[in-house]
């Protein structure tokens, strides 16, 4: 039991230490879960349609919150559909798309 807890945590660390939040809403992991969804919404986020993924229309960006223990634990970036937005032709996402490069591409995910 404990060794296969090692080594679950030597796995999935890296993920996690490693997942970046998009940059308008970076601050908000951590904060209390009821706050920080009236600020998403001060920041142009709207519910989209449930399961914790927001939509800010005016980024073309979609997100989607973790929360453990009444707090924001993660946000991570999601493809634009997956808050009921069409791709557009224009936006492909690369098929080696990096976490790095997700800046570059929003609304691709890993």
């Amino acid at each position: 039991m404990r060794l296969g807890l090692a080594i679950s945590m030597v796995v999935l660390m890296p993920l996690t230490a490693f997942a970046k939040s998009p940059s308008d809403v970076a601050d908000l992991v951590g904060a209390r879960a009821a706050g920080a969804e009236s600020e998403m919404q001060a920041r142009g986020y709207v519910d989209a349609g449930g399961n914790n993924t927001w939509w800010n229309a005016d980024r073309k960006q979609c997100v989607k919150v973790r929360v453990s223990q009444g707090r924001y634990a993660a946000i991570s970036q999601l493809k634009a559909s997956s808050c009921g937005q069409k791709t557009t032709s224009a936006q492909k996402c690369p098929p080696d798309l990096s976490q790095a490069d997700l800046y570059k591409y929003p609304g691709c995910s890993l």
